[in-house]
């Protein structure tokens, strides 16, 4: 049944460069009867390599209409993740216009430009002249959107390379109005409520003025007339979610004020969010060693349909799980996590797991599922031995199946047809039975058959513990990797399979 508040319209297709399903020509001919408007899926640069797509929310109400616009610069991922995010929002009035995706060649390169185009040519966020046409392809299509909807507002997402504060030559850390004296008012707003979370002076927000020439903000106000705001968050510091996070709240802040009655900010995946596939949270806040959250998010995503985010401590203290099937710690520092994920939200991952949700734990991930330290989850019957040899070394280390880890986890992977086989191992733990009698007692899935012993750490004691554990936790179910297979050519699988296993009963029964 369709709520009473608000009707929804929504065409949503692989944002974000997760795997979401689209809707198919009969789900949306169900949707225009149910709504009893005509909706079309709003494919932008259909055919190309710019192809992507718009989504739209309509509320049952009337109200302003927002367009909001991410990753028109291809190493300003930020945006448009956030987009993403905020496209699954709800609103109580008006509606909201998002392309989270703004320039695909772009985004996939993790480029600036896009690919094959020099200067500005390749530069999306110059192809909206004031005295001239707008350039052919995407931009062009952005401005039919314009055109075509009349937006009360336009909102462009994108991320400087130092904060302004400290570099005025860059706009990072900023929020960018058009010369127009309510967009200026609204932007002291969104600008006092980020920076209320920021407790580091030299990070704070400034507010500046006037869009740069050539942007798709200058050209909305100078000759459509329609109040704009760009939103510039910082790459230099922070990691992705912490950047993401401040362009939800900046957004939020500016809906609000409008009167549309968005969904919370901290909001990840909202109501308008596919259900299809897994839900993936990768933990991405402090403790997490230098790159490993999105080696493991592009390993994950290659598991199929499932819709990957990545998720720091504030999130996490906020509820963000919620949403998810299975969340994800990766390698780094395991007591750097447990201290970023603080007390409230390591209480809200367990009881996140109690309740059905899944956790998986690589390395550091599997540091923080064992019992035996202070900061620990306590998810699995494990206590970590020869702590004090935690630095034991990386390198490659031999590992044997056990029966029922091959038939979990060795589909479609280069172990699979044999007993034993050699995955990367960077400083994991050496487990043992904790033998806590309100605990499932684990499962050993992969035993450590060779060993790595430096920096002190004695023989013997590695070879023959668990390399791969997993085990019930009330609801979930919870599984510790002590090495590391999304490092590992050919063992990608292994991780994979583990999300079928951990993913709640009903996920896996659809």
């Amino acid at each position: 049944m369709l709520d009473a508040l608000t009707i929804r319209r929504w065409v949503l297709v692989g944002l974000l460069g997760v795997v979401v399903c689209p809707l198919g020509t009969n789900a949306l001919a169900q949707v225009e009867l149910e709504v009893g408007t005509r909706a079309e899926p709003l494919v932008l640069a259909r055919g190309t390599d710019s192809e992507t797509v718009c989504g739209i929310v309509t509320a049952a109400e009337d109200g302003p209409c927002v367009l909001i616009v991410g990753g028109m610069h291809g190493n300003e991922p930020a945006g448009a993740v956030a987009a993403g995010q905020i496209a699954t929002w709800d609103i109580e009035r008006g509606k909201l216009i998002v392309v989270p995706r703004a320039n695909v060649p772009a985004l996939e390169a993790g480029q600036r430009r896009t690919p094959g185009l020099g200067g500005d040519g390749g530069d999306l966020n110059r192809a909206f002249p004031l005295d001239g046409e707008v350039r052919d392809g995407v931009a062009r299509e952005l401005w039919a959107l314009v055109e075509r909807f009349e937006p009360d507002w336009v909102l462009d997402l994108h991320e400087g390379y130092d904060f302004h504060i400290e570099n005025e030559e860059s706009v990072g850390s900023s929020v960018i109005a058009c010369d127009q004296e309510r967009a200026r008012a609204l932007a002291g707003k969104v600008l006092a409520a980020v920076n209320e979370t920021i407790v580091e002076p030299g990070q704070r927000f400034e507010q500046l003025e006037t869009p740069v020439a050539g942007s798709l903000a200058r050209a909305a106000w100078e000759k459509a007339g329609i109040p704009s705001m760009i939103i510039e968050t910082t790459s230099k510091v922070h990691v992705l979610s912490y950047r993401v996070r401040q362009h939800r709240l900046a957004v939020h802040t500016l809906l609000r004020e409008l009167g549309l009655g968005p969904s919370p900010a901290a909001t990840v995946l909202g109501p308008n969010a596919s259900r299809e596939g897994l839900r993936i949270a990768v933990f991405d806040g402090r403790g997490v060693g230098q790159g490993a959250a999105a080696q493991m998010v592009k390993v994950l995503r290659r598991a199929g349909k499932c819709n990957v985010q990545r998720l720091d401590g504030h999130d996490i203290r906020a509820r963000a799980l919620g949403a998810f099937d299975v969340v994800v710690h990766p390698g780094g520092s395991g007591s750097g996590q447990a201290k970023a994920l603080g007390v409230e939200g390591r209480r809200a991952e367990t009881e996140f797991v109690r309740a059905g949700g899944g956790y998986l734990g690589v390395c550091a991930g599997a540091y923080l599922a064992a019992c035996n330290y202070e900061w620990s989850l306590g998810l699995l019957d494990a206590n970590v031995i020869d702590r004090e040899h935690w630095r034991r070394g990386e390198g490659g280390v031999d590992v044997e199946w056990t029966g029922s880890g091959r038939a979990l986890l060795a589909k479609d992977s280069s172990a699979a047809l044999v007993e034993r086989f050699e995955i990367e191992y960077a400083n994991g733990p050496i487990l043992e039975a904790a033998r806590q009698p309100e605990l499932e007692d684990f499962e050993v899935l992969l035993w450590f058959r060779g060993e790595l012993a430096e920096n002190g750490a004695p023989l013997g004691v590695m070879p023959g513990t668990p390399a791969v554990v997993g085990a019930a936790f009330g609801k979930g179910r919870a599984m510790a990797f002590s090495p590391h297979p999304e490092k590992t050519e050919g063992l990608y699988a292994l991780l994979h399979n583990s999300l079928l296993w951990l993913a709640p009963r009903e996920v896996e029964e659809e």
